[in-house]
């Protein structure tokens, strides 16, 4: 390196010191303010990028959040709404053949009979998706032991009057055979107030006529069944007060009637002595 290059270098040098050490405080300030801003500024546009993606995330997951709490309210049995619930049990039948069916029962076990019942009442969404299926030929090949069901507000089951019974008939569709088990099982029902209706076209199927039981019709049996649930039945049986205050107004209006009579007789003597008078004559 040459004299003059190393007077060069010394010069920028000493010019770089001065600047340094002899410029205002301002500009150092400025500097060091204009640094910090601008890392609070970073900071908070991070924070606030942050935020708004979890807010993202969130909005997105709210449903299945929901599902979920509802999933682990309704298990835990704190809170179930009774929407979600089906209006009856799955062995339910009517209150007024529940009796008989229970007595079928208990004579098909005297009988060593361990019937395997499959179906009792049905909701009209559920018959509903049984008949679309009974007239669907696929449907039925993946499900052989489903026959014809009749469509929604026609079916027994709906009524809570009917039952399927597996193991009365063996052997392929069309060609059904009643079994000697089934055909004690047929008897028995019968005895008990269920047809066996269908025969084998149907052989699992054995229902009762709501007609025998109160109803005006299966349409009402179906109504009454579908709509008033298991839940209110059992309500209204734990209230005998009803039947109580029934009869007790019938006979305060048996009282009334006699107290009546009897003062009309009172008040017309002269009616009663003459209708006396005649009949002795």
């Amino acid at each position: 390196m040459t004299s003059n290059q190393s007077g060069r270098w010394l010069a920028v040098f000493i010019v770089a010191l001065c600047t340094t050490l002899f410029a205002p405080a301002g500009t150092h300030a400025s500097t060091r303010a204009s640094v910090k801003h601008t890392s609070v500024g970073a900071a908070r546009s991070g924070r606030v990028a942050q935020k708004s993606k979890r807010s993202e995330q969130r909005v997105g997951c709210l449903p299945c959040e929901a599902r979920a709490a509802r999933g682990r309210k309704g298990s835990r049995g704190k809170r179930t709404s009774a929407a979600n619930l089906p209006c009856h049990s799955k062995e339910y039948l009517d209150p007024k053949i529940r009796k008989s069916y229970r007595a079928a029962l208990v004579d098909m076990k005297r009988a060593r009979l361990s019937p395997k019942v499959t179906s009792y009442w049905r909701s009209s969404a559920d018959q509903a998706r049984l008949h679309r299926c009974s007239m669907s030929r696929s449907c039925r090949l993946n499900h052989p032991g489903l026959y014809r069901a009749m469509p929604p507000g026609k079916s027994v089951h709906e009524a809570g009057f009917a039952v399927d019974i597996a193991g009365v008939a063996a052997g392929p569709r069309g060609a059904k055979r009643l079994t000697p088990k089934g055909r004690r099982m047929v008897a028995i029902m019968k005895r008990h107030g269920f047809n066996w209706r269908y025969g084998l076209n149907d052989p699992v199927h054995f229902e009762a006529n709501p007609q025998s039981y109160g109803y005006k019709s299966v349409k009402q049996a179906i109504k009454r069944n579908q709509t008033v649930c298991e839940v209110k039945l059992a309500r209204e049986a734990k209230r005998p007060g009803r039947l109580r205050v029934n009869a007790r107004a019938k006979a305060r209006l048996a009282q009334k009637a006699n107290q009546e009579k009897r003062l009309r007789a009172i008040a017309s003597p002269t009616r009663s002595r003459r209708q006396s008078s005649k009949s002795s004559a």
